[in-house]
């Protein structure tokens, strides 16, 4: 089979591709960065659009520019750019990005957004509407110049801010909201609504919106301006202020927006086969390909040896629960946990389980008792808190509409304890106010409390169980009987439900289900992460993982920082408490650690030098990257009658000098395409094979559930536990260091 990637890597080396540099003075410091974006663009317009790239205050092109349009460079040159240079690196990147979205607009028909092409014909589900897109990214690696491309999708809303005004629901002041058309896609703050209409004098543009666009010649948008068209005030970055019709705005379209049922649609319908997804991707990038006149490509560019890499397969770990297993669920069935213990459990039901749905108290105690028989069976014993009885008949649905402040009084309740809530679907998902959050905030933010919520699904599907069997009756009280009700839940379509419930009780009260059988080749993994929300940059979070891949710690580090990057102090401040916590469990240092970043490495590697140094121990610095905007298939010439098709295998990695992408799922067809990770090593102690045979070993060290991750744990738990934290959902004073209350 032969091995492909959405890539194309060009023949020219750097230094064989002549641009025109045009170089202009910095006319704000403060705002270098933005740099030459008004006279890049008025060069598009005054050049019919020809392929140019900027980078601060310079420009670049291919051919030279002809007209001007009053702006004026202090120096000109024709040259290939310096490619050891970071800057004129980054300054061709843009230039060829630029060119390649060019070429696609105009051989594809497609539209320009951001750094994607997209398709105009949409897919509507509800009120979202689906429109395909090609990703391209372009990176100069090692002197070659490397186009990267993946398919994404871009989400609209179907009606406008002024079908939304009509139909009463007012935007809230910062809403963000977007204006598209044909030739530009802008995303701003919703501000206010103005007090006069389209047809009205409007004081920023000294005329009419209606008259604007009556000058412009926009017939398309004018057929849709009347006097009851309000006029919105809307905030660009900058926070300047831009007037707009509310027919040609709309709400921004995102996964965070969409309604639920909308969402889960939206999401079933973004699965692509390997095979779909792999063939449209090629051929719409192979048909800019042969029309881009900069470049020159191999005749498929696509096969990974026209790329540089080179593919090596992975054999997948084992793990150890009270033996060997190839499966965690092998093991939960037929064994013990790896560490058991003691649960501390205490039971939050809500009220309209039995008031609306139906499902009484006793079906609700019937399915607590299986699975504490079948956790039982693992090692673990369940000490159910009686106190909770003190609660009986409160949580109801005045009890939910005042959740904030009926929940503070309850600490004392549930103190010390991991909580199992029942939580009504419509209470989760239909509330004013966002209970889900609410109650993790409260438990966990400030009780410091881990806690588990299931819907009714779960105990439908168990009430569902019983009467297929005929067990709707047993005896809860009669242990024989709970043990044979709880293994045939156990060898049930049910046990992949029960067991990751289980799973989640284990971790979040400190148990370790299980390890890996053989060691890594690191002592010990750090997972570090820093958490984005709103515009924030929260605290870095570490997950410390042994050599075996069990939890040694996990913990955020109070504090907020600047963008992506976590500061010496904090860093210095993780590194230490590592090493503490390592020394203290194994009464020694690590002979290795291996760092995994999430994302970019930006942090002071001499820092990290200096600190682990002084200890004598060695260290390599890993990025794993989530989303590489890369996908990566095995072409069977011989499959699908002879037509051929892509499909995906796990364990397999693409490798090139200090890179690699990583398959370490392969899901059913029917639930996507797997999506690779790329692992990056900056340094150089341990070998790169070495690095991502310990990666993909981590990605087995999931614990909290059954589903094979793509993500080593380290980087998985992490960002799980920064996000968590920056949502005030985990406790930034917690005692509670080997629990995972994120999951």
């Amino acid at each position: 089979m032969e091995a492909y990637i959405s890539e194309a890597m060009a023949k020219q080396l750097v230094i064989e591709i002549p641009i025109h540099i045009y170089e202009f003075a910095v006319e704000d410091q403060t705002r270098k960065y933005q740099g030459v974006a008004n006279i890049y663009w008025s060069w598009k317009r005054a050049n019919q659009y020809i392929p140019i790239g900027f980078h601060q205050s310079t420009i670049a092109s291919f051919q030279p520019i002809l007209e001007m349009d009053g702006f004026q460079p202090i120096s000109y040159q024709q040259r290939t750019i310096d490619s050891s240079n970071s800057f004129e690196r980054t300054l061709l990147e843009k230039l060829i990005k630029d060119s390649f979205l060019v070429v696609g607009q105009q051989s594809l028909y497609l539209k320009r957004v951001g750094s994607d092409l997209q398709e105009w014909q949409a897919r509507k589900i509800g009120d979202v509407l689906i429109y395909p897109a090609l990703s391209i990214h372009v990176n100069i690696i090692n002197n070659r110049v490397c186009i990267g491309f993946n398919m994404t999708h871009k989400f609209e809303y179907s009606f406008t801010l002024q079908q939304m005004i009509e139909q009463g629901n007012t935007p809230s002041e910062g809403m963000k909201i977007i204006h598209s058309d044909p030739t530009t896609n802008f995303t701003y703050e919703f501000d206010r609504i103005a007090d006069y209409s389209v047809m009205d004098i409007c004081p920023l543009l000294k005329k009419s919106i209606y008259q604007y666009y009556v000058d412009k010649g926009k017939q398309a948008v004018i057929k849709t301006l009347h006097p009851n068209v309000k006029v919105i005030y809307a905030k660009t970055k900058d926070q300047a202020s831009l007037s707009y019709a509310a027919s040609v705005l709309k709400p921004l379209c995102s996964f965070e927006t969409m309604k639920p049922h909308e969402r889960k649609r939206v999401m079933d319908a973004l699965k692509l086969k390997p095979d779909e997804r792999m063939k449209k991707m090629l051929r719409q990038m192979m048909e800019i390909i042969k029309r881009y006149p900069y470049l020159e490509f191999e005749h498929n560019p696509f096969l990974i040896e026209h790329n540089d890499y080179k593919m090596i397969k992975l054999e997948d770990p084992t793990i150890h629960l009270d033996k060997i297993y190839k499966k965690p669920l092998h093991g939960l069935k037929n064994g013990r946990i790896f560490k058991g213990g003691t649960i501390r459990l205490s039971i939050f039901l809500d009220e309209d389980f039995n008031k609306k749905l139906g499902i009484t108290k006793t079906t609700v105690y019937q399915f607590i008792k299986i699975i504490e028989s079948i956790a039982i069976q693992h090692g673990v014993e369940f000490d159910i808190n009686t106190k909770t009885q003190e609660t009986r008949g409160k949580f109801t649905e005045e009890f939910f509409q005042q959740f904030s402040w009926e929940i503070g009084n309850l600490e004392s309740i549930f103190k010390g304890t991991t909580v199992l809530a029942f939580i009504t679907e419509e209470h989760l998902s239909k509330m004013p106010i966002k209970i889900y959050s609410e109650f993790k905030r409260q438990f966990g933010g400030k009780w410091d409390l881990s806690s588990q919520v299931l819907t009714e699904k779960s105990i439908q599907s168990f009430k569902n169980i019983l009467k297929q069997h005929k067990l709707e009756d047993f005896n809860v009280h009669d242990n024989l009987a709970c043990q044979k009700v709880a293994n045939t839940v156990k060898n049930s379509a049910l046990s992949f439900t029960i067991f990751n419930i289980l799973l989640g009780l284990y971790v979040k009260s400190g148990m370790q289900p299980w390890v890996l059988a053989e060691r890594t080749y690191s002592d010990c993994f750090i997972g570090l992460d820093v958490s984005h929300e709103d515009g924030k940059s929260a605290a870095g979070i570490m997950n410390v993982i042994g050599c075996n891949g069990h939890l040694i710690k996990q913990t955020a580090i109070n504090g907020v920082l600047a963008g992506e990057k976590i500061d010496n102090e904090t860093l210095k401040e993780i590194m230490v408490d590592i090493l503490g916590s390592y020394k203290q469990q194994f009464g020694d240092f690590p002979k290795h650690v291996t760092i995994h970043r999430d994302g970019f490495w930006r942090e002071d590697s001499k820092l990290v030098d200096q600190l682990l140094g002084d200890k004598n121990i060695s260290y390599d610095i890993v990025e794993v990257i989530k989303k590489p905007n890369r996908r990566m298939a095995l072409f069977d010439s011989v499959a699908d009658y002879g037509k051929g098709k892509f499909l995906t295998k796990q364990g397999v990695y693409y490798l090139r000098l200090n890179e690699a992408y990583l398959c370490a799922t392969d899901p059913r067809e029917n639930v996507g395409m797997a999506q690779p990770i790329k692992v990056v090593q900056k340094t150089n102690t341990l070998s790169i094979n070495q690095i991502i045979e310990d990666v993909y070993r981590l990605s087995f060290m999931h614990i909290h559930a059954l589903n094979k991750m793509r993500l080593p744990a380290t980087v998985h738990y992490a960002d799980l536990s920064s996000t968590a934290y920056q949502r005030g959902q985990v406790s930034p004073r917690s005692t509670n260091l080997t629990h995972l209350p994120f999951v």
